[in-house]
């Protein structure tokens, strides 16, 4: 998110509205407040636990808001009105860990309702970690009275490294100064003294070492006198209390820095944190569905999958399918071989004693040769066809059966009429057989007559007088019934094995959820690789939660153990000093070598005003002997 908004009266209802919608903290650095309306909404948000912490200009113009919000409990940090040490012109807004309001817009009724200005509204967090940052320092300023554009925490390493040296010279000086404060020593007079005796003697050496023999009697008497007790004591409780202080800065300071340091992780981690909520409610609706969006989510989806899958078993058990290959099928279709062979060899032979045989025995007749009276079914008809009329006439033979089996299984070339198939079973199994019957009896009559050289007399209601009539009619009918009744048991076991032509409808329905749970384990499936990715977001965000703890864990240990080592520098200074001071020796060594440094430099500092360099060089060479005597 990104915005900006430069209507006034906009700015104004969007600030409230964000006010309105936070949960967790406001942070407000803002130069003039006087918008009431604004300040009631801070206070209502005080009200549900929300924490609220603002930085104002030293203006009087806030004064009002100002004590409104201090009533309401409201952290308020303000330089006294007036205050000259620097002006804080921030305007900006920070709410609850991620949205930061920034731009030239007061928090006045003249902002919204006259000026043209404009807000910055914006999720990115480097952008409110840089603002947050600011808001700290301005804050530590203000509750210290430092001026607001110094800057006291920095992070640099340079910074780090010589604070603990600059705090323990900075200690140690402190403890000289409160020794030489006890002492009423100033080490500034002992210079001038040290000139001025340089001068009047003409820098003569004699003169200084009597007058540094003089200084060490005067340190020496002053280390041993009766009074020096109490001063011991009132500079034992000094420096006893100087080391108080400074460990209490120093505990103070070691404070100070955790918390910035923990200021920073937190809000990295609330940062990441809030990234979880915002996986973790993306991941429910995943899984549970959005009811406000008819979002569906897994859970919806597992209830379709298994709804589906009742659906078609529900369905697949109405639809009764029997197996097409049982016992039954299997003899049904060897006889039914059996009858197309037996059909197949009984009309080729009878077409070829209708069409052909009756030539055949008028050649063999006009050779001279008597064939003798034919069988009245040849099994190698088929075989004759093809060698005497060729193979056009020999397949027609062999096909010549299908003519009755179609006529009589009219309904399996799709016909639904049932008077049709009824019509056309009669004429392929009687009227068809009845035909061929009559041709081949009066075939069979014309070759009896032709063996006896007679015409043939019979007329065609004479063949039901005749016996060849008869027995081709029954094994010819008989054949095609039993075909029948073969084909359609065969057919009727192929259809009750196939579901769709069992239950049409029914199969269509279960092909329409089969394609359905498709989708839904589609839907499933991407819904499971969304889950996965938060999961691993999750995990990812949990991990980079766990090295900032231990990031601020290492920082912590680095800052305490840094502090400890200036409290123990600091501790082992207070324990020489205490030592010297209780033996003396601080007054004898310490000042004496101060005193005698100043006194030395103040005479030598005289010299090059008298002697040329070279007998400057050779004095000061004897002063330095004399003070290593």
């Amino acid at each position: 998110m990104n915005e900006i908004i430069t209507n006034g009266t906009g700015i104004k209802q969007r600030i409230i509205s964000e006010i309105n919608n936070s949960k967790q903290c406001v942070y407000l650095a803002m130069a003039w407040f006087t918008d009431r309306d604004i300040a009631n909404a801070l206070i209502d948000a005080k009200n549900r636990n929300v924490f609220i912490d603002i930085i104002l200009s030293s203006n009087a113009q806030n004064e009002t808001v100002k004590q409104m919000l201090k009533d309401a409990n409201i952290n308020v940090h303000a330089f006294d009105t007036g205050d000259e040490r620097g002006m804080m012109h921030h305007k900006f807004c920070l709410l609850d860990n991620k949205i930061s309001i920034n731009g030239s817009y007061n928090y006045s009724y003249n902002a919204s309702n006259n000026n043209v200005e404009n807000v910055n509204v914006s999720d990115d967090y480097t952008t409110y970690k840089q603002l947050f940052v600011e808001f700290e320092r301005l804050k530590y300023n203000i509750d210290h009275n430092i001026d607001v554009n110094t800057t006291i925490v920095q992070k640099e390493n340079n910074m780090q490294q010589s604070q603990p040296q600059n705090f323990v010279d900075a200690f140690f000086q402190q403890l000289n100064s409160l020794v030489y404060l006890s002492a009423q020593i100033d080490a500034e007079d002992y210079k001038k003294q040290g000139y001025e005796k340089s001068k009047e003697s003409e820098g003569n050496i004699d003169i200084f070492k009597s007058e540094y023999n003089n200084i060490k009697e005067k340190i020496r008497v002053f280390a041993t006198d009766e009074g020096l007790s109490s001063k011991k004591n009132i500079l034992t409780s000094n420096i006893s209390s100087a080391f108080e202080g400074n460990r209490t800065d120093l505990e103070n300071d070691k404070l100070t820095e955790i918390n910035v340091e923990k200021r920073e992780i937190d809000l990295e981690k609330r940062q990441i944190s809030d990234k979880n909520e915002e996986l973790k409610q993306r991941k429910s609706i995943l899984e549970t569905g959005n009811n406000s969006t008819s979002e569906k989510g897994l859970f919806q989806i597992n209830k379709e999958i298994e709804k589906n899958k009742l659906e078609q078993e529900e369905l697949e058990g109405a639809v009764i399918v029997k197996r097409f290959w049982t016992v039954g099928t299997v003899l049904a279709l060897l006889g039914l071989a059996v009858f197309i062979y037996y059909l197949s060899i009984f009309f080729a032979s009878a077409m070829y004693k209708v069409f052909f045989e009756a030539n055949t025995i008028r050649t063999s007749l006009e050779a001279g040769i008597n064939p003798g009276l034919p069988q009245l079914v040849d099994a190698n008809a088929i075989l004759k066809i093809f060698s005497t009329e060729g193979s056009l006439f020999g397949i027609m033979a062999i096909l010549f059966f299908l003519i009755p089996i179609s006529l009589s299984n009219l309904k399996l070339f799709g016909s639904e009429k049932k008077w049709v198939n009824i019509l056309c079973f009669w004429i392929g199994v009687l009227i068809f057989d009845v035909l061929v019957a009559t041709m081949v009896a009066i075939n069979t009559d014309e070759i009896k007559s032709l063996l006896v050289g007679q015409e043939s007399q019979m007329k065609i209601w004479d063949v039901v007088t005749h016996g060849e009539f008869w027995l081709i009619f029954v094994f010819g009918m008989l054949p095609l019934i039993i075909t029948h009744f073969i084909i359609n048991y065969v057919s009727n076991s192929y259809k009750k094995s196939q579901r769709e032509i069992v239950d049409a409808e029914k199969t269509r329905k279960i092909q329409l959820l089969a394609r359905k749970m498709i989708d839904l384990n589609g839907d499933k499936e991407v819904l499971l690789k969304k889950i996965d990715d938060c999961n691993n977001s999750l995990k990812d965000n949990n991990d980079k939660i766990s090295k900032l703890e231990q990031e601020m864990n290492n920082r912590q240990n680095q800052i305490e153990n840094k502090y400890a080592d200036l409290l123990k520098q600091t501790k082992i200074i207070f324990d020489d000093f205490n030592a010297r001071i209780t033996s003396g020796k601080i007054f004898t060594d310490e000042i004496l070598s101060t005193v005698i440094s100043a006194y030395k430099a103040g005479f030598i500092e005289y010299l090059p005003n008298y002697y040329s360099e070279n007998e400057v060089t050779k004095r000061v060479n004897e002063i330095e002997q004399v003070v290593r005597n």
